[in-house]
């Protein structure tokens, strides 16, 4: 009889290991969740030549990237959820496209969602492209 209560005690430690390592590879590391996130991807561009601008600080959710050569970004690992993005620009260029008001990114868990239209930037001296102009 004390054999088979052995047995028993060393299947079940067995079963339990097995049922741990099952999972453990569920996702996550078995205490927290996977994370909520998605990522940002767009282009910062010079408004009068539309040649991307490198060295462009870009920012949303807490989460930073600099533009490569080509004005483009990639912002990885951003919070799922509507994301004010920031552009931080040298003091001599000025922001253009958007004129009013912040850009807003909804980011969705596993997804990218990629800006449509270049971000663009003037030099601090150029006067600005006018606003379009509607008739009535």
């Amino acid at each position: 009889m004390t054999r088979l209560v052995r047995y028993a005690g060393w299947a079940a430690v067995a079963v339990l290991t097995v049922a741990a390592i099952v999972c453990a590879g569920c996702g996550g590391d078995g205490v927290t969740p996977a994370a909520n996130t998605g990522s940002i991807t767009g282009v910062i561009a010079h408004a009068g030549t539309g040649q991307g601008l490198g060295g462009i600080t870009v920012s949303a959710g807490g989460v930073t990237t600099t533009t490569n050569a080509d004005g483009q970004f990639t912002l990885s690992n951003v919070p799922a959820g509507n994301q004010v993005l920031t552009i931080t620009i040298p003091p001599d260029r000025d922001l253009v496209l958007p004129p009013y008001g912040d850009i807003v990114v909804n980011v969705r868990q596993g997804q990218n969602a990629n800006l449509p239209l270049p971000i663009l930037v003037i030099d601090g001296i150029e006067t600005p492209p006018n606003p379009p102009t509607y008739s009535s």
